[in-house]
């Protein structure tokens, strides 16, 4: 992708600091040198780090956090190990495959396999197989065959004009940067249809063009590797053959969890990762840059990576500060909150109302997915998903209270599952606070106004982490982002 010169007016911020008062360095101490400074050990300041060192460069990796990883954690203090976010290596992740080997991590195939889902729509409980023909169907015509909780994505699916990964950056398609509720009235979506969908996204502030980037990444990924006519239904989902005859799973999951990949990665870097170091301030008023701590830890580097959410980057007192598009980007790209519940059946409830195991409701609980037993297992596995303003508000309770508040209202929409389930963990990603969200999420309009100019290095500053990835989707596209950073630097260098 060719450079663009930020440009300047709309929002003139060249005086803005993004400082905050309260997180001033504690007493100075001598300053640490290197040739790069990565903000960030998430997957992708970790695999910048790695690139720019197997290069020769000196590089210090400062996490804020006692852990390395990021959004990428498994919960290894939790019975089961959940992973609380990354978990999926698609067949196509060519980065995460190529790390695994290095670094001697076993990739197995996908070991959470979900159990068959009925639905519940205005207190009223439907399977799956009735859905299409229900009289609690409020759908149109075309759209009656979508099960509920696929509304949303389904017909934006058909809207769908991207063909190759990098379209969704391109001035061609920027009118498809509206909101998903005026693209979808405007393709005829029923009023159910909509309220459904609502149930996934906000409608209001979410811009169509991010997510069909994401579909369009997502249908990639499933015909990679694999002729569409060699394709058949295996125990872990579509699978095929490659022309070697062998057969490829759909996606693959690390064995021991996805931290492992992080931790592995840290380790390659030895004593260049620094835990527990809040970065306070970035200066490049000189000749290089100085990146403070909270601390009191200095490091003089030619070059700082910011591999942090701008969620984060917002809270560091950065000098010259940012101005134009770049500056709106840093400001006002926004996170989306992802709060789950994990735990364990202790009853299969559905042998007695006949329903389905996992469900979907339009209510306070949105999505309960139960897993098929792994081997040797001898209970079933669910992950509650909650998410838009219900993971707000959730977020919002002590987790015991969250937890209280779930239990009673599953008791209440579906009576045969009280009592029997037990729940393990709760946890949501908006409480992180050097994270604050699970995702970033563009708002309509800001992929025309900023999505190209927001990762043009400033200065001495180079730019990585999943909100800046140009082609790929979900631990690829942060490890597709830190190897863009690396060779920015290497040119540079």
């Amino acid at each position: 992708m060719k450079r663009r010169q930020v440009l300047k007016g709309a929002l003139s911020l060249s005086a803005l600091s993004l400082s905050y008062p309260l997180l001033r360095p504690a007493r100075s101490l001598a300053a640490e040198k290197t040739s790069v400074v990565v903000i960030g050990g998430g997957l992708s300041g970790l695999n910048c780090a790695l690139l720019l060192s197997e290069f020769g460069l000196d590089v210090i990796v400062l996490e804020g956090s006692q852990r390395v990883g990021g959004r990428a954690y498994t919960a290894d203090g939790v019975e089961t190990r959940p992973e609380y976010g990354a978990s999926q290596i698609g067949r196509s992740y060519a980065r995460a495959l190529d790390l695994c080997s290095r670094l001697n991590l076993e990739l197995i195939p996908q070991d959470r396999f979900i159990m068959p889902m009925s639905n519940c729509v205005d207190g009223t409980w439907v399977r799956s197989e009735d859905w299409a023909d229900s009289p609690v169907n409020k759908l149109a015509d075309g759209e009656r065959e979508i099960p509920p909780s696929l509304v949303g994505m389904t017909l934006l699916g058909r809207l769908n004009p991207l063909k190759e990964l990098d379209d969704w950056l391109s001035p061609e398609f920027f009118s498809y940067d509206v909101s998903m509720l005026e693209l979808l009235q405007k393709s005829g979506a029923s009023p159910e249809a909509l309220r459904l969908a609502g149930y996934y996204l906000d409608l209001r502030t979410t811009s169509s063009l991010a997510i069909m980037q994401e579909r369009t990444r997502t249908v990639f990924d499933a015909n990679f590797g694999r002729s569409q006519s060699e394709s058949t239904e295996t125990a872990f989902g579509l699978g095929g053959t490659n022309e070697e005859g062998e057969e490829i799973p759909a996606i693959r999951n690390i064995a021991g969890g996805t931290s492992r990949l992080p931790e592995a990665m840290a380790a390659a870097l030895g004593d260049r990762v620094r835990l527990g170091k809040i970065a306070a301030a970035i200066d490049m008023s000189g000749s290089g840059a100085e990146v403070r701590c909270l601390d009191g830890s200095r490091y003089r580097a030619d070059f700082v990576v910011s591999a942090v959410p701008f969620s984060t980057l917002r809270n560091i007192s950065v000098s010259p500060g940012f101005s134009g598009r770049q500056a709106e980007a840093v400001l006002t790209l926004g996170y989306r909150g992802t709060t789950r519940a994990y735990g364990l059946v202790e009853e299969p409830y559905w042998e007695e109302d006949g329903l389905e195991p996992s469900f979907w409701t339009d209510g306070t609980v949105q999505t309960m997915w139960v897993m098929e037993k792994r081997p040797g297992e001898d209970r079933h596995r669910f992950i509650l998903t909650f998410i838009g303003m219900t993971s707000a508000r959730i977020d919002q309770l002590p987790n015991d209270q969250a937890l209280a508040l779930i239990e009673s209202e599953i008791a209440r929409v579906r009576p045969a599952a009280a009592g029997k389930f037990r729940f393990m963990a709760l946890y949501g990603w908006r409480k992180h606070p050097l994270i604050q969200g699970c995702r970033h999420m563009f708002a309509p309009g800001q992929i025309a106004r900023f999505a190209r100019e927001m990762i043009v290095p400033h200065h001495k500053l180079h730019f990585a982490g999943e909100h800046t990835r140009r082609m790929e989707f979900g631990m690829e596209s942060a490890l597709e982002s830190g190897e863009r950073a690396a060779v920015e630097i290497l040119q540079r260098a």
